[in-house]
């Protein structure tokens, strides 16, 4: 369905390459201050303090992303990526023990402001580049590149760090964006994004005219509230899946004496759930089944609260996979599909600044509990996504697409039935 579309064929490519580095970057990072610190509450820091520099460039970026051309933006994100992960391995190279850490945490936050915006920049660029009639479909393959990619990079740590250091695998990291950024600039797209030629007074006009662009597309989405309730549960697939690679690692010190291979085997039955619902979209991906998704999120995570045996461990980590990608998948695509021609970018930033606030405010929750307790960390996430699935109850039954039913036949993202109101 894809063979003949180039813009998608090279972007999941792209992706998948971006994605070894990220994979072992996260279990680099957590082995890294786990080490140094003890504690799993350094990494839920790390990743609490990305959440907060989100919600610092996103309100400015999504106008901006906007005005400018998304492949370039794509393309110097992942030149920024690469100079701050360079950072982050000189700084562990230099500075021994727990010295470090505050160094390392604050690199990490500059780099989420460059994630933030790629993120923003591959939305709008999916949006008007890759064809309406694959969207589902290539949304959902977004994951299972960004799985397999961190599949690749989880057997490549276990290879680095059998002769080497943590730092040395992150060098992978640096490798693999400089690639993806290369990639992603020799695209040619033919659509037109309705960009204006670039100079200082386009970019001065784009910041400057923010709190109007935020102000007008508010308004035109007011009598639609369940795009809002959307647009804060995206926060959830997110929180689940940072919630489990926080508590992997102490999981594995509790269970499996500390063996490094079973983080990466736990990770990659994640990814393996994650693909094996890539070939179900079709079925799968739906509004009415969105608070099932959010369910058996709750559910896997109240099974590691419980399980103290591998045969639950591996089994909630792919239940946690599988239903993480449908309702991922299903957020990204409706989105996409309501935000309006000139809205791409800020419809992006509004969901990864709910990524943003979700993870500022509930990773501290999620790592205090763990501090206490693995069981009790495996619970308060468990909470957290049934907290989730209540919203999506409502979005079942509330939401109504912008698009017509024709529409939906052709992206697979398929309409609620009407209801009774109440």
């Amino acid at each position: 369905m894809l063979r003949n579309d180039r813009v998608a064929r090279t972007m999941l490519g792209a992706i998948t390459l971006s994605s070894v580095g990220v994979g072992i970057h996260t279990l680099a990072m957590g082995q890294l201050l786990y080490g140094r610190t003890g504690s799993p509450s350094a990494f839920a820091f790390v990743l609490t303090l990305q959440g907060v520099a989100a919600l610092c460039v996103l309100p400015v970026c999504g106008p901006l992303v906007d005005a400018l051309n998304s492949k370039w933006v794509y393309a110097l994100c992942g030149l920024g990526r690469t100079g701050t992960v360079l950072l982050i391995v000189g700084v562990a190279a230099l500075m021994p023990g727990t010295g470090a850490v505050p160094w390392i945490v604050a690199a990490s936050a500059l780099l989420a402001v460059f994630d933030n915006v790629e993120r923003s920049a591959l939305f709008k660029l999916t949006a008007h580049h890759v064809d309406q009639d694959h969207a589902t479909r290539f949304n959902s393959l977004i994951g299972v590149a960004f799985q397999a990619g961190a599949l690749t990079g989880m057997a490549l740590l276990g290879l680095i760090l059998t002769w080497g250091t943590a730092e040395q695998a992150l060098m992978i990291d640096i490798l693999m964006s400089l690639c993806c950024a290369l990639a992603v600039s020799r695209i040619r797209l033919t659509a037109n994004e309705g960009n204006p030629p670039l100079s200082a007074r386009v970019l001065t006009k784009a910041v400057a005219g923010t709190v109007g662009e935020w102000r007008r597309m508010l308004v035109r989405y007011r009598g639609d509230r369940t795009v809002f309730l959307m647009i804060l549960l995206c926060a959830g697939d997110f929180v689940f899946a940072l919630g489990l690679s926080t508590l992997v690692i102490p999981l594995t010190a509790e269970f499996y004496g500390g063996q490094g291979w079973y983080v990466a085997a736990l990770e990659a039955t994640f990814a393996f759930g994650m693909i094996s619902a890539s070939f179900l979209t079709r079925h799968l991906v739906s509004q009415r089944l969105l608070p099932v998704w959010l369910c058996c999120q709750a559910g896997a995570a109240a099974l590691l609260a419980l399980g103290a045996t591998s045969t639950v461990h591996f089994l909630a980590f792919f239940l946690a996979g599988f239903a993480n990608l449908n309702s991922l998948t299903w957020l990204l695509t409706s989105l996409q599909q309501c935000a309006a021609e000139g809205d791409k970018a800020k419809m992006a930033s509004l969901r990864l600044l709910a990524i943003g606030l979700g993870t500022a405010a509930l990773m501290p929750v999620v790592g205090h509990f763990a501090t206490a307790s693995l069981g009790a960390g495996f619970w308060s996430l468990a909470a957290t996504m049934a907290l989730f699935a209540l919203g999506a109850v409502r979005v079942a039954r509330r939401h109504r697409p912008r698009n017509t039913e024709a529409g939906a036949a052709r992206t697979g993202v398929r309409p609620a039935a009407p209801v009774a109101a109440g």
